[in-house]
C-alpha cells in the first residue's frame, strides 16, 4: 500500500510540475496576473498615501493636474483618493463573497459529491433552486430593506445569493469523478474518516479546480456588487468601483464631459474582472489538458 501510495505522489508532483510550466509559458497568464497584482497593491498601500476620499480638497470639476492627478467631481473630492479606496474595497467585496461562497460549496459539493444518497441529492436541488431563482432582483430587495449597508453585509448578500451555486455543482461532479479513483479506494481501506478522504485525499487533488473557481467567483462578485452600486444599493458607508460610477451618473458627468470621473473606475472594473476571468480559464485550459 505504501508503494502505490507513493507512486500517486510521484505522479501528482509530475502532474503538478507540468501544469506549472504551461502556465509559465502563457503571455496572457502573466500579463494577467501582473494586472491583478497591481491592483492589489495600489489597493492595499495606495490609500495610505492620498487624502480621505470624501474630503472637499479642490473647486468642483477640476481637470487632472498635479495637485489631483484624476482631477475632482462636483464637491470639489479628489477623484484618485477615491479611485485608490475604490480598488481595495471592490477587491475586499471580491475576496469576503468569493471566500465565503467557496467555503460553502466546498463543504456541500464535496459531501453531497461523495456521500451521495438522498443527502446529497437534496444538496443538488437547493443549489439547483438557487441557481434558477433570478439573483440580482433577490440582491436589489435585501439591499433596499437594509439602510445602512457595510461592504461586509454586501459581500454576505453576494456569497449567499449569487456565489456559491454554481461553484457547489462544479465541486460536487468533481468530487464525484474522484470518488471511485484508486487511490480513495485505498484511503478507505486504511480506515479514513469520510472528511478525511474528502478534504485530505480528493481536495489535495483538486487544488487548482478550486483555485479556478475562486477566481470567477471573485471577478462575479465585484462586477455583482459594481452593479448594485450603480442602483445606488452597495455599501453606504465606503467608497466602492461601483459608488463612484452611481455618484458619477447621478451628478451628469458623462454629459457634462467630465471623463475623468467616469472612465477610471469603468477602466479598472473592466481589467480587473477580464483578468481574474482569464487567469481561471487559463487553469481550466490546463488542467484539462
Amino acid at each position: 500500500m505504501s508503494a502505490m501510495l507513493s507512486k500517486r505522489l510521484r505522479s501528482t508532483f509530475r502532474a503538478g510540475q507540468g501544469h506549472a510550466r504551461l502556465l509559465l509559458k502563457s503571455k496572457k497568464l502573466l500579463v494577467s496576473v501582473v494586472a491583478v497584482v497591481l491592483f492589489t497593491l495600489l489597493g492595499v498601500f495606495g490609500p495610505f498615501f492620498v487624502v480621505d476620499p470624501l474630503e472637499y480638497t479642490g473647486k468642483m470639476y477640476e481637470a487632472p493636474s498635479w495637485a489631483h492627478l484624476l482631477g475632482t467631481d462636483v464637491y470639489g473630492r479628489d477623484i484618485f483618493s477615491q479611485l485608490l479606496y475604490g480598488i481595495r474595497n471592490t477587491m475586499l467585496v471580491g475576496v469576503i463573497a468569493g471566500t465565503i461562497g467557496l467555503l460553502i460549496a466546498i463543504v456541500l459539493g464535496g459531501f453531497s459529491g461523495y456521500v451521495g444518497g438522498l443527502a446529497g441529492e437534496s444538496i443538488n436541488a437547493l443549489a439547483n433552486i438557487f441557481l434558477v431563482i433570478p439573483a440580482v432582483p433577490l440582491l436589489i430587495v435585501f439591499s433596499a430593506l437594509v439602510k445602512q449597508r457595510s461592504l461586509f453585509l454586501v459581500a454576505i448578500f453576494i456569497a449567499i445569493i449569487t456565489s456559491w451555486p454554481g461553484t457547489t455543482r462544479a465541486i460536487r461532479a468533481q468530487v464525484m469523478s474522484l470518488r471511485e479513483k484508486e487511490f480513495v479506494n485505498l484511503a478507505r481501506i486504511t480506515g479514513k474518516k469520510t472528511r478525511q478522504i474528502v478534504f485530505g485525499e480528493i481536495f489535495s487533488n483538486m487544488i487548482s479546480y478550486i483555485s479556478l473557481q475562486f477566481c470567477g467567483a471573485f471577478a462575479s462578485a465585484i462586477i455583482t456588487e459594481a452593479g448594485l452600486s450603480l442602483l445606488g444599493l452597495g455599501p453606504t458607508t465606503v467608497v466602492t468601483l461601483g459608488m463612484m460610477l452611481h455618484w458619477a451618473i447621478q451628478s451628469l458627468a458623462q454629459q457634462l464631459g467630465i471623463w475623468w470621473w467616469l472612465v477610471p473606475p469603468g477602466l479598472v472594473l473592466t481589467v480587473l474582472s477580464a483578468a481574474l476571468y482569464t487567469i481561471s480559464s487559463l487553469i481550466d485550459e490546463v488542467k484539462q489538458d
